[in-house]
């Protein structure tokens, strides 16, 4: 497995080793409980159809989202560099394959998975584009590549406790023009209550919404990209990323 350290930045373990036995307990509070929920969800709405199908994980963590994805019964293996972060994950008995490699250089062959996806990852990536590179690699045609990351367009980007002190935090603009090379880019948000736990109680007609008007300023971005069939690849376009002023500002139509 390659080792090189392009992976998490601080796969150390002096952030995320540290922090590994404890991680998962923000979600079982009543706002990260909330917050967990309308992440899982946007992930399900985006991954499509899950059981059975073979799924990576990449920056996998303590398998929060996997442990939600295997419940649907898809065959999800998950990578991650921090080997507490693994242990935490195994120790969940859930069916998942885990191993210790880096997100530039995974150890799989081209096609391999129907789904790739990455969540809260690619903030703490050196070079993303060469996650991103491996994950399109091993996905089969007709696959589905998702990525979430934390929108710079969000109250909750004015939070940044460690390790999220360090993190890149996105603009949707920014999310679509980093994904615009590998096909069209479908673009959401889910959270978007505020991190003080106001409106919190509300999140439920809030997600809804928030899907059915697409705001872009919630706590997370998560964005989608089919790969096509080779069939299709020569009607398939890659378009350049449109200069969305709405989006690069934080403001006007899609916000709140």
């Amino acid at each position: 497995m390659a080792r090189e350290t392009v992976g998490r930045v601080a796969e150390s373990g002096d952030v995320w080793g540290g922090l590994a036995g404890g991680y998962d307990a923000w979600y079982n509070m009543p706002l990260g409980r909330m917050v967990g929920r309308c992440e899982q969800a946007l992930l399900l709405a985006l991954s499509g159809p899950l059981p059975g199908a073979r799924v990576l994980e990449v920056g996998i963590g303590t398998g929060y989202f996997a442990a939600r994805l295997a419940a649907l019964n898809a065959q999800v293996v998950g990578v991650d560099l921090s080997m507490p972060m693994l242990r935490q994950a195994q120790a969940k008995g859930l069916p998942l394959r885990l191993l210790r490699a880096d997100a530039a250089a995974l150890p799989f062959a081209a096609g391999a998975f129907g789904v790739a996806y990455t969540v809260t990852m690619l903030e703490f990536v050196a070079e993303p584009r060469r996650a991103l590179d491996e994950m399109w690699r091993v996905l089969k045609p007709g696959g589905r590549m998702v990525v979430g990351v934390l929108n710079a367009c969000s109250p909750w980007a004015e939070r940044r406790e460690p390790p999220f002190d360090r993190a890149h935090y996105y603009t949707p603009e920014e999310l679509e023009s980093m994904l615009a090379p590998y096909g069209p880019v479908h673009v959401r948000s889910t959270v978007f209550f505020r991190p003080d736990g106001r409106l919190w109680r509300w999140a439920h007609p809030l997600e809804r919404l928030g899907q059915a008007f697409g705001w872009l300023n919630g706590a997370l971005l998560m964005a989608t990209v089919v790969k096509p069939s080779p069939e299709s690849l020569s009607a398939v376009v890659v378009r350049e990323p449109e200069a969305r002023a709405h989006r690069a500002s934080c403001g006007g139509r899609g916000s709140r």
